[in-house]
């Protein structure tokens, strides 16, 4: 009896440590592409681990209507004062803090997305890639794309949310974050420094730094065009050319930069997840941190 007992011990808890280990596989299963189709989230929200976040500037659009489950997250909420710096990413103990509270920890997919494919939510999955967080993606279309295919909206609160903790990861991936020093120890070197700004903030023309211009050797590449006249992505054949056309190509080093780090991450995004190119760093300091010292240079476009 014992050693039927025993037995029938053991089958229980493999099948249990069985439904487990599924379970958790599906929980854990991971995004088929940085690019989130609309129709993927219809049919696996609800049945896989999602937090969908709503990245509009205006907290008014999300209390009009939103996906559902969708928690809101104000962009400017992931900005921070770093040494006098302003609006540099927050600190990770702040970050993972934060994804805790929306009930986001490391197995969790998380889904962002703003009106169309603009660049607010792209800082933030830049965010959860420098500190390791594997399934996050952007819904391509944005809120207007799942609108105008007549899915469900409400303006109903996810008010079930629960904090979790989300650890402090051991290791950040700092190759996908520039800070001062490597932008200026990158200077007449094989990296490429590409500028997203407005072309008129590149050439001096117009801006509310310290100065006005760019870091020396950059090229210009505004970020907006990579969409097309509807605001949707361009095919990837005229993104590689583009890019090709001022020497950003995948053999590169790649630092992309703006005033402060928002929307060079959607020239991030392009490089490293539609292009696939392996060497792509933010510097989030930007141009309103490098503009702020002297004794760097700063270059004008000649008219």
């Amino acid at each position: 009896m014992k050693d039927g007992t025993r037995i029938r011990s053991t089958t229980i808890a493999l099948v249990i440590s069985l439904v487990l280990i599924l379970t958790l596989g599906a929980l854990a299963q991971d995004l088929p592409s940085k690019l989130v189709d609309t129709g993927w989230l219809a049919a696996n929200y609800g049945k896989l681990k999602i937090r969908i976040v709503d990245m509009r500037p205006d907290v008014r659009d999300y209390w009009l209507s939103h996906l559902p489950g969708a928690v809101y997250l104000n962009p400017e909420t992931l900005r921070w004062p770093d040494k006098g710096v302003p609006v540099k990413l927050i600190p990770v103990p702040a970050l993972v803090d934060l994804l805790g509270r929306m009930e986001i920890d490391p197995a969790t997919i998380v889904i962002v997305y703003s009106e169309k494919d603009g660049f607010m939510p792209l800082y933030f999955l830049w965010a959860l890639d420098y500190i390791g967080h594997k399934n996050v993606g952007l819904l391509d279309g944005g809120f207007e794309k799942w609108k105008s295919e007549g899915r469900f909206l409400t303006q109903d609160y996810p008010i079930k949310i629960k904090q979790v903790v989300y650890p402090v990861p051991a290791k950040l991936h700092n190759e996908l974050r520039a800070s001062l020093q490597e932008v200026k120890d990158s200077l007449g070197k094989d990296t490429v420094l590409v500028d997203t700004r407005a072309l008129e903030a590149y050439n001096g023309e117009k801006g509310s730094w310290r100065r006005r211009g760019h870091i020396p050797g950059a090229v210009s590449h505004f970020w907006n065009t990579d969409l097309g006249a509807d605001e949707s992505w361009k095919s990837l054949d005229d993104l590689r050319s583009d890019y090709a056309s001022l020497g950003v190509t995948s053999d590169k080093k790649i630092i992309v930069y703006c005033g402060s780090g928002q929307m060079a991450s959607h020239t991030y995004f392009v490089l490293k997840y539609l292009l696939g190119f392996p060497s792509v760093k933010n510097y989030d300091g930007g141009f309103g941190e490098w503009s702020n010292f002297p004794e760097l240079s700063v270059e004008k476009s000649k008219k």
